[in-house]
């Protein structure tokens, strides 16, 4: 990858395997999922892979993110995975806004943008101010995503807690409650909403036509089966034994 003049800096991330870059007379190895910042106004700076795999790269507007960390360019070509939980929370974010970016409006597009340059905040070191407000605002966001990514891979398992994944997340019970609160919904509801609808694909998808009702609780984290049946009337307004007939018949 040849990196274009620009104004900008970029946040290199390798994927499972090492990249190898060129900034000018500096060269650098990026370990495996680790993370480097490049200046992108170099001339001909390249990025190459060393492995199979895709690296991934978020651009940022020099002269915003030198606005809230003035040492940045400090940091260029040189390895920034000194906080691995951070690393990995940039890389988990950063692949939500790819997934989700393009399907948001312009409001709510410019809200992950900023949550990105949040995190490189963190990860170079701001100013005290810039540092307090990524960490309200940025930080938590991409915190309750990782949580929630976390719950949609194990809505199957209706055992778990809010301590489990308090523990998980390497966080209080308390601050995952008020991190879902902030956002507008409960943990529980959270839990409980992502339940119902995976519960509702189910009971559409022609592979589960012939099971029991009693299965597509569990298979959506439900141990009791009465408590699904009211749950899913309450949200649906029709029973899952309905649900699947409708869905027969159609």
């Amino acid at each position: 990858m040849t990196l274009g003049a620009s104004d900008t800096l970029a946040l290199l991330m390798a994927p499972d395997s090492p990249l190898h870059a060129v900034m000018g007379r500096r060269a650098l190895e990026v370990a495996p999922l680790g993370i480097s910042l490049i200046d992108a106004s170099i001339k001909d700076a390249f990025v190459s892979q060393l492995e199979q795999g895709g690296n991934k790269a978020a651009l940022f507007d020099r002269k915003t993110l030198l606005s809230y960390c003035p040492d940045a360019e400090d940091s260029i070509a040189r390895p920034l995975d000194h906080n691995p939980a951070l690393t990995a929370l940039l890389h988990r974010y950063y692949d939500f806004a790819v997934q989700h970016a393009p399907g948001l409006d312009a409001l709510a597009q410019h809200a992950v943008s900023q949550h990105l340059m949040d995190l490189m905040v963190l990860v170079l070191g701001g100013r005290r101010d810039a540092t307090e407000l990524a960490k309200e605002r940025g930080l938590a966001a991409a915190r309750l995503e990782a949580i929630k990514a976390d719950i949609l891979a194990r809505l199957d398992d209706g055992s778990f807690t809010l301590a489990d994944f308090a523990r998980r997340h390497r966080a209080s019970p308390r601050t995952i409650q008020l991190l879902f609160e902030r956002s507008g919904v409960t943990f529980s509801e959270f839990v409980l909403e992502q339940r119902l609808l995976r519960a509702a694909r189910l009971l559409r998808d022609p592979m589960h036509r012939a099971g029991k009702i009693s299965d597509i609780a569990h298979l959506s984290g439900f141990n009791d089966v009465s408590y699904f049946h009211r749950a899913f009337r309450r949200r649906f307004g029709m029973t899952p034994s309905d649900a699947k007939a409708q869905q027969a018949e159609g």
